[in-house]
């Protein structure tokens, strides 16, 4: 279905269609929330492709600590990336539901997909932007209050510049 009132293929109205701004503003506040160690973090629910059970990594000689290594997903090679690590969260209790979320990370233009592991996933949560306290302008978009919890808001798009 297309025209003013059809979906698009990220979930927000078309243009010019009733409610189609109130329904975009707040698909681009909702995000994923998930355990990484000490810290709840959301990450935007637009670029999250998948969450699976902890996948099998095999890591790679010599590299960087927040890497964890390679995993197989969707018959491609997918590079996980520890979360606890990439936002200094101490390690928390031993997870019971380890997953792997599998995100895009870069701008739109020239995104590229890889997993984080994380301690759990917890729900779908709306952030107002107006919440949000300014972080460090980067991969940390900033914290904002959620459910009695001080929540990480993390940037994939920052964080596929700097990869």
């Amino acid at each position: 279905m297309t025209g003013p009132g059809a979906p698009t293929a990220g979930g927000g109205l078309l243009p010019g269609s009733p409610g189609g701004g109130e329904r975009r503003t707040r698909r681009e506040g909702t995000h994923l929330l998930v355990r990484a160690g000490e810290y709840a973090c959301a990450l935007p629910l637009a670029a999250v492709r998948r969450v699976v059970r902890a996948l099998a990594v095999h890591p790679l000689p010599g590299a960087a600590g927040e890497l964890e290594g390679l995993a197989e997903f969707g018959g491609e090679p997918l590079p996980v990336l520890n979360l606890a690590r990439l936002v200094n969260a101490s390690p928390g209790a031993n997870p019971s539901y380890p997953v792997t979320v599998v995100v895009w990370v870069g701008p739109p233009e020239a995104r590229e997909t890889i997993g984080f592991t994380a301690d759990a996933a917890l729900e779908v949560v709306h952030v107002p932007p107006e919440s949000v306290v300014a972080g460090d302008g980067g991969f940390l978009q900033g914290e904002a209050p959620v459910g009695g919890e001080v929540v990480r808001i993390l940037n994939l798009e920052a964080l596929g510049r700097d990869l």
